[in-house]
């Protein structure tokens, strides 16, 4: 295998769209040595790079292949032929998809080192899902690596343990850190004199933004609540239309601020009181550790790894799709402010970039089961 320095590593996503897996895997470039590439199994490389500008900007290797939905045997085939041309001594799947037709692949292509990276476990709730990465796995024989104790615990019990590795999605501390609210609302056009509840993500039906503008509906009619309270949501995606709507029909328009996908994510998280995700499935979100970097105390559904990426000191976990119980945990973390060094220092002791990478760089380069004999 190659000296680290010089080493070709192919990251395989099923999308290569801004999200928590997107972000990891270009920071992994960044702060990893060798050349890298990133195969995007859906979509076309110039649409991808319009949509997430910091692809194109910062120069990242990018090959797009259209995928349509379903299965497409013959997708393995091309990314054989691919990798053939590209020699690379690392693939790196992340999810299932991937695995599937890159990890294959890899295999046909005599690539030496193979990992699949499981970033959730909730759609392994399926027995077809189950079935295929008992197949796959047994056919490409990757290295597992799993972003959380919640998912090895999944991974685990349907496929057995042996040889997972947890590594946990690191933050880089020093772009993600306490700032100046006020001049980050000014540079936002924020309202200066609000409450802020900010949350982040793809706005698909999963990550439930609807539930916070309803929690929002009952903060803002709740004599009790001092402030004046909005939400911004960073992201985009199929339900900006629905978002908009709901908003309107319970006379918020006004109070729901939609600043679509940004890149410059952490100048925006300052401007934020709280940040708030009210997912219903998710494996271990970036947002609420980046959030909490930042210093912002964390209300989020009990779902996923969540219970280990909020610091209990500062955030609260309620019932997903309980959006009583989500207003007023919101009420409670506005009436009770918490010093930001308290959830910067959860995240700077448990998730830092650093020791993401260099776990990272360790599967990489041991020898084991996942090398071609």
């Amino acid at each position: 295998m190659a000296a680290h320095g010089d080493c070709t590593t192919v990251h395989i996503v099923e999308r290569m769209a801004p999200g928590g897996v997107e972000t990891l895997v270009l920071d992994m470039i960044a702060g990893m040595p060798g050349r890298h590439v990133i195969f995007s199994l859906s979509g076309c490389a110039d649409a991808l790079r319009l949509m997430w500008p910091r692809l194109a900007r910062e120069g990242f290797k990018l090959e797009a292949f259209d995928k349509p939905l379903g299965l497409r045997p013959r997708l393995i085939a091309q990314l054989a032929g691919r990798l053939r041309a590209l020699g690379p001594d690392v693939v790196i799947a992340h999810h299932i998809g991937p695995l599937i037709y890159g990890g294959v692949a890899a295999r046909l292509a005599r690539v030496p080192v193979v990992l699949h990276v499981e970033h959730d476990g909730w759609h392994y709730q399926s027995s077809r899902r189950r079935h295929l990465a008992k197949v796959f796995f047994k056919l490409v024989r990757p290295r597992r690596v799993v972003v959380s104790d919640e998912i090895a615990g999944i991974v685990t019990r349907h496929f057995g343990g042996h040889g997972v590795t947890v590594v946990a999605p690191g933050i880089d501390m020093d772009r993600f850190r306490p700032r100046d609210r006020d001049a980050a609302r000014v540079r936002l056009e924020l309202p200066a004199d609000v409450a802020l509840i900010g949350t982040s993500g793809r706005l698909v039906p999963v990550k439930n933004q609807v539930a916070l503008i309803e929690a929002l509906a009952r903060l803002r009619s709740d004599p009790r609540n001092g402030r004046t309270t909005g939400v911004v949501v960073v992201g985009e995606g199929p339900e900006r239309e629905a978002l908009v709507a709901r908003a309107e029909a319970l006379g918020l328009g006004s109070a729901i601020h939609l600043l679509g996908h940004r890149d410059d994510i952490a100048d925006v998280l300052p401007a934020f009181d709280i940040y708030c995700l009210p997912s219903l499935n998710e494996g271990l979100p970036r947002g609420v550790l980046e959030a909490q970097a930042v210093g912002l105390p964390i209300v989020a559904s009990a779902v996923g790894a969540l219970a280990d990426a909020v610091c209990p000191q500062s955030g609260c976990l309620v019932p997903p799709a309980d959006v009583p119980a989500l207003a007023a945990a919101l009420a409670a973390r506005l009436a009770n402010p918490v010093p930001a060094s308290i959830p910067r220092a959860f995240v700077g002791d448990r998730y830092s970039l650093t020791t993401t990478l260099e776990k990272f760089k360790n599967l990489t380069q041991q020898t084991g089961t996942s090398h071609v004999h």
